[in-house]
């Protein structure tokens, strides 16, 4: 069974774009990170992998959620067969199976990456392939490949993505996971043509001939650099795997390795505690002798220095799959842990649990699940509330909305609950929850809509 992987969107900001000259009606597009459409508002893109498209199964497919004053507004979703976008549909591709979202061309809209891993290349069986699905002013519209700079060298490029100024140079970056212990940052500037900036190539030995499994950008350090964690698995014992994680800085040449962080995999970047550098947290831990087949152990917060992850950590008190954003809008950040394997005796429900940053660091956690009065649906069994979660401005208002993923929903259909951020916290006014039909996606064959969760 095939780990799902939640890819958080870099740490990347391209700041506000120069208004257009008053002879021109149209608005200049706002340059935040995951405004597709340039109006100010956060969209979402919500991977539905296993989706069936085009009447084949598994092809995979994306729901979009554009953002509004009032919440989650336009619904529509992406696949091969979208209109513009590379390529065919077909079985078992898993278009969506990882995804990164930034302003890749430069523009002020931002663009939606998707890898599609398990794509046949010619006669490459998961050869991989990687595509950019553009912003604009109407949203996301056409798609252009990025190409694999050597096919013959690796399988499943696009297994991981992450986007982010690596170098330094202004300019957005796209690194990409595949298998082997090669890996790949396409430079910028990326064009709707096709043409990129330069390939840079690092070597990961640590993580065998899976190759990088998990990329996550942000900033720890103070440079003008954006950082980025790498994580892949060994294998311990004969179904048993062991996933590592190691934090780079970006340089002006190839990303360096600084310090391992813990065991598991789910991570996020942001400076909780103000001090200037990112810290990271790691959401659903393992040890060295358990793997992933033991239970997911407890949230754990590397606090980020000069030189790396310093030795200073805290240990929540549960396990949980991490989104960063500052809800009530104090100017702390607030964490999100989706905790989809919460359970009673005899149900695995899900929840999500929100701790509430201050200068006093985080508070315990507000839990959240579908029997929360005003969280739409009921908790049920195997719906895995808070399999993904999101934290994202999608109204506008400075504060962080809620995002969060059910992949179990309604017989593995999936569902996607929003719920708005307020000075107050999280509140149920306005709550929303939408599954596959919301986003023109099919529901049949278990489409797993909430896996994973960018924007």
């Amino acid at each position: 069974m095939r780990k799902r992987i939640l890819l958080l969107a870099a740490t990347l900001t391209t700041g506000l774009l120069t208004a257009l000259p008053a002879t021109t009606a149209a608005a200049a597009p706002s340059g935040l990170v995951g405004d597709f459409n340039g109006d100010g508002y956060q969209d979402a893109a919500a991977p539905a992998p296993n989706a069936t498209a085009g009447g084949e199964e598994e092809a995979g497919s994306v729901g979009i959620a554009y953002g509004s004053s009032s919440g989650v507004g336009r619904k529509t979703s992406v696949n091969q067969n979208t209109s513009g976008v590379p390529g065919t549909a077909e079985l078992y591709d898993y278009f969506g199976d990882a995804a990164a979202v930034g302003d890749l061309n430069n523009d002020g809209y931002s663009d939606l990456v998707v890898g599609t891993p398990y794509e046949q290349v010619g006669d490459d069986v998961a050869g991989g392939t990687v595509v950019i699905v553009w912003g604009s002013s109407t949203g996301l519209k056409g798609a252009t490949t990025v190409a694999d700079p050597a096919p013959t060298k690796h399988d499943r490029w696009g297994q991981a993505l992450a986007v982010g100024d690596f170098t330094g140079d202004g300019k957005a970056d796209l690194a990409v996971g595949a298998t082997g212990t090669t890996q790949w940052i396409v430079k910028g500037g990326f064009t709707k043509a096709g043409s990129t900036g330069s390939k840079i190539t690092y070597t990961t030995s640590w993580t065998g001939s899976a190759g990088v499994q998990r990329l996550t950008a942000g900033k720890v350090n103070t440079d003008a650099k954006a950082d980025l964690i790498l994580g892949g698995h060994t294998k311990i014992a004969s179904e048993t795997y062991l996933d590592h994680n190691y934090l780079y800085f970006g340089t002006s040449s190839a990303p360096t390795k600084k310090t391992e962080l813990p065991y598991g995999w789910q991570l996020a970047i942001g400076d909780l505690d103000k001090d200037g550098y990112g810290d990271i947290v790691t959401g659903e831990t393992e040890t060295a002798t358990g793997g992933d087949l033991e239970a997911p152990g407890a949230a754990v917060i590397a606090y980020g220095t000069s030189s790396g992850a310093g030795s200073t950590k805290t240990t929540l008190a549960n396990s949980g799959r991490p989104s960063l954003g500052d809800i009530n809008g104090d100017g702390y950040l607030d964490l999100a842990l989706g905790y989809p394997e919460e359970s009673s005796i005899t149900t695995v429900n899900g929840a999500v649990l929100v701790h509430y940053g201050s200068a006093e660091g985080l508070a315990s956690p507000v839990t959240l699940t579908q029997d929360t009065p005003g969280v739409p649906g009921s908790a049920e069994y195997n719906d895995f509330f808070g399999t993904s979660v999101l934290l994202t401005d999608v109204t506008g208002d400075g504060k962080a909305d809620l995002l969060a993923g059910a992949d179990g929903e309604n017989s593995a259909a999936g569902l996607v609950t929003f719920l708005k951020g307020s000075a107050s916290g999280i509140t149920t006014s306005g709550a929303a929850a939408y599954g596959p039909s919301s986003f023109s996606i099919s529901t049949a064959d278990d489409p797993t809509l909430g896996t994973t969760l960018v924007g």
